[in-house]
């Protein structure tokens, strides 16, 4: 699916018309300038950002319930300090210059783009305003209609083999202002899901110092290696440099945070993967298991949220705002932040690694397998942290404590 048009630019730093390769492995070394361009410039950005969203109070203040955040609880809050926001600037600028830099202008980088924007700006708010949930899920919306209507579409599904689920029951196409538009039913009704779902599954990932910034990098880096795999150009390039943007951040995200992504990166990491993910042209078996901890994790907390707050609709479910994922529940089992931060990382490069290895009737056996580990680790995980605070509560000695 990947159409992009590499600029001179792009051509000159990886030397793409050289057909001198010595080995298979120059198809990764020659990438290196784009990695380092990412590390360099997120290092000297980040405490520039730091500096500015302290004197402007842009902070996550712990154990402090933020303002128009009506079902905030303030006890989920993991850092112990008032920490700077603001940091996933360092990540999404310098993607956002390479994305114009690096690749033409053209119905399928402009789109990208634009949606990309979108997630930014208001992101950036929210770091800045506390947006209402409302507001939230709104400007994401936006941000995944762009992609539906534009040429990027969700025409088929391939799961294990080259057989596809075709999604293109009706089609639509016209121009505005000489952009393409085009629009397939069902396929981009089910792709503005997929990208509402990677955004809030990656988000709430974020609720320990350090364990977004981890994650994404394990999946960028993977997602580098696929992109190489598949001659996906726009995708190899984009996520490698955003992996060595992480870096940086996790240097300084790493606990106790000096900085942190805030909404400013948490929102948008999950709309690169889904989107560098589909234009890579992977199988869909392949990109649920590249998400599968964080998918899973929200889905039992959504579950969990349901049944025990019983809300009258989705917008008021969207606003809850507990301890219950499962970096929570590995604090009531005294893992560190660290422990924490290691444990989830390690998890998701195991299920990944898989997902790239696998081929053919064995990605069918991945599958099964790392979603069921998944699953079967969120529940014992959970099952042993709420065994542990009922064991704690009925306790005879917890009454007396201070």
């Amino acid at each position: 699916m990947d159409t992009s048009i590499p600029t001179k630019f792009l051509e000159n730093i990886l030397k793409i018309n050289d057909i001198n390769l010595s080995s298979q492995y120059d198809r990764y070394l020659n990438y290196w300038p784009i990695f380092l361009f990412g590390v360099l410039f997120s290092f000297f950005l980040l405490p520039l950002i730091g500096k500015i969203a302290l004197q402007w109070g842009i902070t996550y203040k712990p154990r402090t319930k933020r303002k128009n955040r009506e079902f905030d609880n303030p006890e989920k809050a993991l850092h112990d300090k008032e920490t700077p926001a603001l940091g996933g600037l360092a990540i999404t600028i310098p993607a956002l210059i390479a994305m114009i830099l690096f690749f033409r202008l053209d119905p399928f980088t402009i789109p990208i783009i634009l949606a990309f924007l979108v997630l930014i700006v208001g992101s950036t708010l929210d770091d800045i305003y506390n947006l209402s949930s409302k507001v939230q899920i709104g400007y994401q919306l936006l941000a995944a209609a762009i992609i539906a209507i534009s040429v990027i579409d969700l025409s088929y599904v391939s799961f294990f083999t080259n057989d596809f689920l075709n999604l293109t029951s009706i089609t639509w196409s016209a121009k505005i202002f000489s952009l393409p538009l085009s629009i397939v039913f069902p396929g981009d009704l089910i792709l503005m899901f997929w990208i509402l779902l990677c955004i809030n599954s990656v988000k709430w990932v974020g609720g320990s110092p350090g364990l977004v910034e981890s994650y994404s990098l394990v999946i960028f880096m993977l997602l580098f290696v696929i992109g190489i795999r598949t001659f996906s150009l726009f995708s190899s390039s984009i996520s490698l440099l955003i992996s060595g943007a992480l870096i940086s951040l996790l240097y300084f995200a790493f606990p106790s945070p000096k900085i942190m992504s805030g909404s400013s990166g948490k929102s948008v990491y999950g709309f690169l993967i889904s989107i560098l993910a589909l234009v890579s042209g992977i199988k869909f078996s392949t990109t649920i298991m590249l998400l599968a901890l964080p998918i899973i994790d929200a889905l039992y907390v959504v579950v969990y949220r349901y049944i025990t707050y019983k809300p009258k609709n989705l917008l008021e479910l969207m606003k809850i705002n507990d301890t219950s994922h499962l970096h929570h529940q590995l604090l009531k089992l005294n893992f560190s932040g660290k422990q924490i931060l290691l444990i989830e990382a390690s998890v998701s490069l195991l299920i990944g690694s898989f997902a790239i290895l696998s081929t053919g009737a064995l990605r069918y056996f991945a599958l099964i397998f790392g979603i069921a580990s998944v699953i079967a680790f969120v529940v014992y995980i959970n099952f042993r942290a709420n065994r542990r605070e009922k064991t704690k509560e009925e306790s005879p000695e917890s009454k007396y404590s201070y």
